[in-house]
């Protein structure tokens, strides 16, 4: 981790009394399912406050978490000013649905500086669908050569593209999940840039 003093502020930074249990029974979720959430998001927070010059994005789960806090207006504006020490904006609606791009990134960043993959409970796989559509075209254009052809060859080649596919999208990466990810319109809540961070950013940049 390249900022620990970062870090312990936002880690130790409570949140509001009875946050939990508020979403809890506003999500539907178990107790356990929205304390790790809180502490995800407690993660994405650092990870924006590193960077200046990259995007870093929330699961939908997290979303969830930051809307909830964000409507405690003071007490955000205090996690923000104490904790993280620069403005976070949370943005009024919904988040228009990205390509993955930038939550690659986040995913990336999230790795180097936790040294470890973040928990595919809350931070399922952005590009499941993609993935999916992709074996599932192996798949039937592997049939159709096998109709062709008079052959299961075609068919055998297509499934095992297929596997081959499903296989690597999930090796070190998160498991597959339901969620797409979001960006606020016009990236607000996000600092602009062409680049991705990397080690370099925080506050001081």
């Amino acid at each position: 981790m390249k900022d620990q003093a970062l870090w312990e502020r936002i880690e130790a930074h409570p949140m509001p009394e009875g946050f939990v249990e508020l979403l809890v029974a506003r999500t539907g979720w178990p107790r356990d399912r929205a304390e790790a959430a809180v502490a995800e998001y407690r993660r994405l927070a650092y990870l924006v406050a590193r960077v200046k010059t990259a995007r870093r994005v929330p699961s939908k789960p997290v979303e969830q978490v930051w809307r909830l806090h964000g409507e405690d207006r003071a007490a955000y504006a205090r996690f923000c000013g104490e904790a993280l020490g620069r403005d976070w904006h949370l943005p009024d609606g919904p988040f228009p649905r990205r390509s993955g791009r930038d939550m690659e990134l986040t995913l990336k960043a999230y790795a180097r500086e936790f040294g470890e993959t973040a928990p595919a409970r809350i931070w399922p796989d952005p590009n499941r669908r993609l993935r999916f559509g992709i074996a599932g075209g192996a798949v039937v254009a592997g049939a159709a050569g096998s109709l062709a052809a008079v052959s299961v060859l075609p068919m055998v080649a297509g499934a095992a593209l297929a596997v081959l596919i499903l296989w690597l999208g999930n090796r070190g990466s998160v498991e597959a999940g339901d969620h797409w990810w979001y960006l606020p319109p016009n990236d607000i809540g996000f600092d602009g840039g062409g680049g991705d961070g990397g080690d370099g950013g925080g506050g001081g940049d």
